[in-house]
């Protein structure tokens, strides 16, 4: 995901379609694609970070399962991860006047 534009709405537009694709390989893939984001969440309060990694800290709980169970699911987590991209999306068009 390093081909992801400069602009921090683009960078999120790019994930969230990502996400929304499922052009992750792996969880791994996925984990990793947001923490390199660090350009992004310069941009966001440190709230956002602090909620970002919490996400991807379960998520990498969930790779130890091969499957969906009642504790760790994947795909909670994901959409987890659309929300929080829908929050930055919000905060930073909210901080540039668009709206």
């Amino acid at each position: 995901m390093s081909n992801i534009p400069s602009d921090p709405l683009r960078k999120i537009k790019a994930l969230s379609d990502a996400l929304e694709h499922n052009t992750f390989k792996t969880s791994t893939d996925l984990i990793s694609a947001f923490r390199q984001e660090k350009d992004l969440l310069a941009e966001l309060p440190a709230v956002f970070e602090g909620a970002l990694e919490s996400i991807l800290e379960r998520l990498e709980s969930t790779a130890m399962f091969t499957e969906e169970s009642c504790s760790f699911s994947q795909s909670d987590m994901v959409a987890a991860l659309t929300v929080w991209l829908d929050k930055a999306r919000s905060y930073l068009e909210k901080q540039m006047g668009i709206q």
